[in-house]
Formats: C-alpha cells, structure tokens, sequence
C-alpha cells in the first residue's frame, strides 16, 4: 500500500470543489463527497494500477474517476501523488500542463 499525497494545486482544487459543494449542496452534502473522494484515493493507494495511465500528459501521468471529477496522479517511491483534481468536463491539457507532479 502506498501512502498519497497532494500537491498545492491538487490541495486547491478540493478547497474549491469544497466551496462549490457547500454553495450549491451545502454542508452535508460536501462532507458526503469530500469522505467518498477519500475512500477513492485509499482504494488507488492500495491498487494504483487500476487507474488509466495518461501517456497523453506524460508517461507517468495516471488518471481514475470520481463522480464527476477526474484524479490525476504520479507514483514516486512510496507516494500516490496527487497533482489534480479536475471536473470531467474540463481538458486537462489546458489545467494540468504547468503544475508540479511532486
């Protein structure tokens, strides 16, 4: 098992997932979501191999859905990293490209 992590853009994205969830659902709902997406990433810290590797962003670059949001992550040594977490709708060629996977 794998211990994950996040990086600074990977931590804004949830805060800004956690603001749009408590605006438009409101509270329970976003502690729901927020506890399920944590559930997500214990599953790919134990099996990281189940995520679609993304050799269109880089050869190292592996991505897994959630609900309606896309996790993109790295493996490095003992780390899931997380480096994103985008809505599905959104190209993450145009998010992703200048973030640091570390």
């Amino acid at each position: 098992m794998l211990l994950y992590k996040f990086t600074q853009d990977a931590r804004a994205d949830l805060l800004n997932i956690r603001k749009y969830t408590l605006k438009t659902w409101e509270r329970e709902q976003s502690t729901k979501y927020l506890q399920e997406l944590k559930k997500t990433l214990q599953l790919l810290s134990d099996s990281p191999s189940i995520g679609i590797q993304r050799t269109d962003i880089s050869l190292t670059t592996f991505s897994f859905p959630y609900v309606s949001h896309i996790i993109y992550y790295t493996l490095d040594n003992n780390y899931l990293i997380v480096f994103a977490v985008l809505h599905k709708n959104m190209v993450p060629e145009k998010h992703i490209a200048n973030r640091k996977h570390q």
